[in-house]
């Protein structure tokens, strides 16, 4: 494919990717003030509205009708950052006023810190583990789900009751929304077929990588990289998010799915290194790789050893190497693009990608924004890897360019006569 078919192709992917996060948030929506959210002129079949706001809370207590004024708190937000240091389960609790043609309704409830029970107007109408005022007595579990309830009258007293003793983190990141039951299964069901087809189309085409590093003469280190690359990521997609993985393993232990979640993480970081420093050596440095794959291996086996109340608080840390990794990326591959070879503007408009979606996954994961679009980052992350798979390819001499000058394979970046470094 010509040079100039490939950016008009690219900038048609981003024409349509990037409308869908610059219109992800809702619009301007009512929040909670005092406690009360007054939704009476809300058209719930037509958008979900998120129970963002100022919340009541009672520290220390796990109460479901509370009979007195509790202390207000910004909901979502992680209790260390609403100044509640040292609290480690409590209850919020928020009035909502409906209008009368309401219909039938759904909470859409993300990954809360670490367990929880919702009620509403005194009866239990979702649960994720148990939550407890001790350790013993309370069980971590994350499984985002929607949840439809019975309601009658134009109000719902709601009260959540959370409890975290084994993450770091205590408290929400995201909000709950509320919507017509129709509409959230609706989105729950495209999220959920969108994150399984993003698992199993990384995970063949890891395989696929596989074969090929295996069955070829040439057995170059870079495609097996790629290929664990693919793999990583393939499980890690239904180890985070969504949690795709509770779906189809119900009693998955909490502790060894938060493990694997991070696990996957920083192997993703080490085969995302190994494979950009065999892809353009000369570009790139061996003591930064060495850097970056020795911090990420001392992460894992940290992971490994450490329970997760522990090991989740580095996640920061984690977010500063994955944006220097990107950052190190980038800039080889612009080096490399000087030499204007087919197959390096794949993994320029692949990089290009990945910036927007971790930009914007971490602004959701901060809180920043509140509304996480799973479909758009499933088709956005395949885009990603099927660019760097075809650039990769070009690398092996699979594919070729308009004619032998054109294809980008180590000899034409750098010269005959040398060999790729470890």
């Amino acid at each position: 494919m010509a040079r100039n078919q490939i950016q008009k192709a690219f900038i048609w992917i981003l024409l349509c990717i990037i409308p869908g996060f610059l219109t992800a948030q809702p619009n301007k929506s009512p929040r909670v003030e005092n406690g009360v959210i007054d939704l009476r002129g809300w058209n719930f079949k037509a958008q979900k509205v998120p129970l963002a706001g100022t919340w009541n809370f009672y520290e220390n207590e796990l109460i479901v009708n509370p009979q007195k004024s509790g202390k207000p708190i910004t909901f979502p937000e992680v209790l260390s950052k609403a100044g509640f240091e040292m609290v480690q389960y409590g209850t919020y609790s928020a009035r909502v006023v409906l209008p009368a043609n309401a219909g039938a309704l759904a909470f859409d409830i993300p990954q809360l810190y670490s367990s929880y029970k919702l009620f509403v107007n005194g009866e239990r109408v979702a649960e994720n583990g148990q939550p407890g005022a001790s350790q013993a007595a309370t069980t971590p579990q994350w499984m985002p789900q929607v949840v439809a309830f019975q309601h009658q009258g134009d109000t719902l007293d709601i009260t959540l009751q959370i409890a975290n003793f084994h993450h770091y983190h205590t408290g929400a990141k995201q909000p709950i929304y509320l919507g017509s039951e129709v509409l959230l299964k609706e989105q729950e069901n495209l999220a959920s077929k969108s994150n399984l087809t993003e698992c199993l189309a990384l995970f063949v085409l890891g395989a696929a990588f596989l074969i090929i590093y295996y069955v070829r003469q040439e057995k170059k280190k870079i495609t097996l990289y790629f290929a664990l690359l693919c793999i990583s990521w393939s499980i890690r997609s239904v180890f985070s998010n969504n949690y795709l993985v509770i779906d189809f393993v119900p009693h998955f232990d909490w502790v060894w799915m938060v493990r694997i979640e991070y696990i996957t993480l920083y192997s993703m970081l080490i085969w995302t290194v190994l494979f950009f420093s065999r892809l353009f050596p000369k570009e790139s440095s061996r003591i930064i790789k060495y850097i970056f794959v020795i911090a990420n291996f001392t992460f894992i086996a940290e992971t490994l050893v450490m329970p997760p109340v522990f090991f989740t608080r580095w996640i920061a840390l984690y977010l500063i190497i994955a944006a220097l990794v990107l950052i190190h990326s980038s800039v080889i591959t612009i080096r490399a693009l000087l030499k204007e070879r087919t197959g390096v503007w794949y993994l320029v408009f692949s990089l290009v990608l990945s910036l927007i979606m971790f930009g914007y996954d971490m602004v959701v994961f901060e809180g920043y924004f509140q509304y996480y679009n799973a479909f758009l980052f499933s088709i956005g992350y395949l885009f990603i890897f099927l660019l760097m798979a075809i650039a990769l390819l070009y690398h092996l001499r699979i594919f070729r360019g308009d004619g032998a000058a054109g294809t980008l394979t180590f000899d034409d970046l750098y010269g005959s006569g040398e060999s790729e470094k470890d």
